[in-house]
């Protein structure tokens, strides 16, 4: 009885861990590189960030990321370096497609909220974005 009563708990601490992913919109915007988590468990922390990414979705689960330079005025410059992407739902989970002329990679959605996303690639290496905040010469 008492094992049973610890799988239930662990189950239950375990299963609530993920956040659902409740409005895909959220991945609109300007968002910047907090942090790598690798296979090993070991973290890179990205304090500085000179490159943005811009992810623009479209109606049909589809977008564009898009590589930009931040500048101190509040503008953006493009580095024209630009990935279409769709969005794919296998079973409860969402991914992130690339596909061009010479790659096509796959990103699992693990974490959207306003203001941070986070996805997981093959190699199980984990990124984790924060929404960018504009310059501010306050």
């Amino acid at each position: 009885m008492k094992f049973n009563l610890f799988i239930c708990i662990a189950l239950i601490l375990f299963g609530c861990n993920k956040q659902p992913i409740e409005d895909i919109s959220y991945l609109n915007g300007y968002w910047e590189i907090e942090k790598v988590t690798f296979p090993s468990e070991e973290t890179k922390t990205y304090k500085v960030n000179t490159l943005i990414d811009h992810i623009q979705l479209q109606k049909d689960s589809s977008g564009v990321r898009e590589k930009v330079i931040p500048k101190l005025d509040g503008r953006f410059v493009s580095m024209n370096e630009n990935e279409d992407f769709s969005i794919e739902k296998e079973g409860e989970k969402l991914f992130l497609t690339y596909t061009n002329e010479e790659d096509s990679r796959k990103e699992e959605l693990i974490l959207l909220t306003q203001d941070r996303f986070g996805v997981k690639n093959a190699q199980n290496k984990e990124y984790y974005y924060k929404r960018f905040e504009k310059f501010s010469l306050k």
